[in-house]
Parts: C-alpha cells; structure tokens; sequence
C-alpha cells in the first residue's frame, strides 16, 4: 500500500520508490537497546538490593534491633517463670543469662539465645535474704574469651543494703562453670564494661576504692581512691559509669573522676554534690545535680573532656546504629523539646519542640516517639522527614530495619514504614495462637523478637510465622 501525502492546495505527487520504513531499517538496533537497558536495569536493582541487604545485615548487628517482623507472628519459644528473668539481659555466646531463686535454692542459668533450650543451671551460694534481685552481663578476658559476670543481692531500701552484702561471679556462659567468685558489702557498685569488671569498697575512714577485677581470676589489676566529696550528701555508694573507649567515670558526692584502662585519673570535676551521670550517645556523658530546674544544673562531659553548663536532662536512645556520630542528644528541662548538640564543642546544632517519650537513632535519622505519634528528623539538621499522629503515646520504639514497631498496650504491636510512617501491620497478640494468656508485651535489647508476658509469669519469644513455627 502505498502511502499519499496530502499537501493544501496541491496534487497527489508520483509514489516514491519502496524501501523500508525507519521502524524496520533499525528495529534489530532498538530492540538490542531495550534489552540493554532492561539488562542494566535489572543490574542496578540487584545492586542496590545487595546494598539494601547488606545495611540490614549490619543494622541487625545493633542491640535492640528485631528480627524482620510482620502481623503474622506465631511462638518461638516458651520460658516458665523461674526461667524468664534471662531475657533481660544481652546474651554472651550466644546464651541469655539470669538468676532465679526457688525451693532448692538461688541458681544461675543459661539458655540457648535462638531457641530457648535451657543449657546448664547452676547452683549458688548467696546472702541469707529472702528476696534477691540479680542480673548478668557480657564481659571479655583479657584472652578474648567471652565470659558472664552476675550478682546478685537483696531487694531492699538503700539503708539496708549498705548493711548487707551481695555475691558476683565470673561464669562460662556455654557451660556453666563459676570461674570466680566474690562477696561484697551490699552498698558496692558493681560496673561491666566490654572488658573490664569493675568494684567500689568503702574504708573505715569513709573513702572508697574502685578495684579492676581481672574476670578470669579475681585478681586485682589496679585500684583508684576516689577524691573525699562532700559529707552528708545522702549518697550511699558512689556511681561507676562506661564512659566509652576504655574510659569509666567514678563519681561519689561531688567528685567525679575519668580513669583510663590502667586506672589512671584522666581528669577530676568537681559538681554539686547531687550529682548523677548518665551516659549519652556519642561517648559523652551528662551530670545533673540536684539544683536542676533552678539555672544550668546539669554539665555535659564531652569526649575530650571538657565540660558545658546546659540547661538539660537526658534523652534515652534505645537503638543507637552509630550513625551521625557527631550529634548528642539532650531534651529541654522542662520536656518540651529534643535538643542536638555537636559532641565535639557542645554548641546547639537544632531544637525540635517535641515531648519525647522514646528515641532511637538508624541510619542518619532520629526517630521519636512523642505524646501523640511518631515523627522522623534528619540527625544532622533536625529537619522533619515525617510525621505520623497516633493519637496515643509512643513509650516503646523499635525497628526491624524496613519498620518501625511500636507496643500497644497492653497486648498489641504496630509498625509504621522507617522511610515515610505509613502503617505496615498491626497484630493484637492476645488473639494469637500462643501457649499463655497473655498479659503484656515488651521489647528487650537482649532479645531480637517481641515478648509476649504471661498471666502466669512466663514469656513467649514471638517472631514471624513460618513453616514449621506455630
């Protein structure tokens, strides 16, 4: 068929020679180009799915984070009672840790982490009280050989407790053995840090020693005398805090002492007497005396050691990935708002007027849980990426990497998408298929899926539901 070209006010012109149309004359080329760039696309999307993967991969290296987590969840596995303290604490080759008294006595156990098989279950000796709290924590030898420290001591006011006494043990965490094995006026401080395990004791005289323990054998690898604070604080024990790199802060009524792994003074602050140190992200820590709400009643103490007057409380980070290490956190004395400072001069990098109920920091963003919802900012510039109303306080706030998951008390789990806020799922698990009556929720950072309380004590370790689980 041959095509007629109609031009205004002009007659049908002779046909033109056949020959093929631009369509076919390169058809070949186009449809090699399409293949190409489907191929490159195909390409890129698998690159950037293997760089998706990889940052979950790192980002499920972090305490706090889950496990991936949908609505449909089913029973991991199940502790009883005397068994679920262990999920408080952070595992130590691979096994939870914990102490639980019953009628043959206070024993330490572990339990496997990934299934909660119960692995070993030792018994020890511990002060004559009738009610004993203890905790465990992860510790290494100066060998690298991972190993637990635990203690336990009464539950009971401070001013019986600085006459009675508590136990701390050195365990191998696969087996069970008590490597060493200390007690301890109950009014010691206890501190465990990466690699170090640390004791205060007092002296007839009223000073107080911090001792590093070798946690292999006991042995004393140096000691430090606190600087004598002032008298008649009320300050029962002083306050052991990792201070990062290495570094512990001692602090008793007033004074307060950066030591170095050798035990060596580093510096030596004097602050109001009330005193308490918290760490904050970022190898920085905050002191707030007892005059707060009065003036600047709080210092930061920055990782170079110099110290700011700041007008400010502490903000918990629950999960914190590194990411925007130049950034601490603070909210205002009052509450209202999250401040940002620079961890280098102290200086205020941004305000965000926010009633922060819960804080974690992933990947270059500072999620906050507030009174009414959920709102995402920029950790270097505090600009608001997203915000999500709720209509209810947000007092829990974890992520799986793709979610942010939320609790709902008092038996109900929420997730909101960690790159916009949009709602993921939502599960009640009292409706669930699991083997208690469920009475609350929580989340651990020893524990990388939720837990689910029982009326009965117990705790079921929840995750997503696959063949096989359930």
């Amino acid at each position: 068929m041959t095509e007629v070209d109609l031009q205004d006010g002009g007659a049908a012109t002779d046909p033109a020679p056949d020959r093929p149309s631009v369509l076919r004359r390169y058809r070949w080329w186009a449809l090699g180009l399409v293949v190409a760039l489907v191929a490159t696309a195909v390409v890129v999307q698998q690159r950037g799915d293997a760089r998706a993967a990889d940052r979950l991969a790192v980002l499920a290296q972090v305490p706090g984070v889950l496990a991936p987590l949908d609505a449909h969840v089913a029973a991991r596995w199940t502790l009883p009672a005397d068994q679920a303290s262990v999920v408080y604490g952070r595992p130590v080759a691979g096994v939870l840790l914990g102490g639980s008294s019953g009628a043959d006595g206070f024993h330490l156990q572990g339990v496997e982490a990934a299934s909660g098989r119960l692995l070993w279950r030792t018994p020890v000796d511990v002060p004559n009280d009738e009610t004993l709290w203890s905790w465990c924590r992860p510790v290494t030898s100066s060998s690298g050989t991972p190993l637990a420290v635990c203690t336990a001591g009464p539950d009971a006011p401070a001013a019986l407790i600085a006459l009675s006494s508590r136990t701390v043990w050195t365990v191998d965490p696969t087996t069970g053995t008590v490597l060493t094995s200390r007690r301890v006026r109950g009014n010691s401080t206890i501190l465990v840090t990466d690699d170090q395990l640390l004791m205060t004791s007092g002296t007839v005289d009223g000073d107080w020693d911090v001792t590093s323990v070798d946690p292999s054998d006991g042995g004393a690898r140096w000691s430090y005398r606190l600087p004598r604070g002032q008298r008649g604080t009320g300050q029962v024990q002083p306050q052991l805090l990792d201070a990062g790199s290495g570094r512990v802060l001692a602090s008793m009524a007033g004074q307060a002492s950066v030591l170095d792994r050798s035990g060596r003074a580093l510096t030596t602050l004097s602050t109001d007497p009330g005193t308490w140190w918290v760490a904050l992200r970022s190898g920085a820590q905050i002191g707030r005396g007892s005059s707060a709400g009065t003036g600047p009643g709080s210092v930061l103490l920055l990782p170079d050691l110099t110290t700011v007057a700041v007008s400010e409380q502490p903000v918990a980070v629950t999960i914190d990935d590194g990411s925007a290490p130049d950034v601490l956190l603070t909210r205002s004395e009052d509450g209202s708002a999250l401040v940002a400072r620079s961890v280098t001069t102290g200086g205020a990098l941004w305000r965000a007027a926010l009633e922060v109920r819960s804080t974690i920091v992933v990947q270059g963003s500072v999620y906050v849980g507030t009174s009414t919802g959920i709102v995402a900012l920029d950790a270097g510039t505090g600009a608001v990426r997203w915000t999500r109303d709720l209509d209810r306080p947000v007092e829990t706030l974890s992520t799986d990497g793709d979610d942010l998951v939320t609790v709902v008390p008092p038996t109900s789990l929420a997730a909101y998408s960690r790159h916009d806020g949009t709602p993921s799922w939502h599960v009640d698990l009292s409706a669930a298929d699991l083997p208690t009556q469920v009475a609350s929720v929580a989340l651990s950072a020893g524990v990388p899926h939720p837990l689910v309380w029982g009326t009965d004590g117990s705790v079921v370790v929840v995750g997503r539901a696959t063949a096989g689980t359930g």
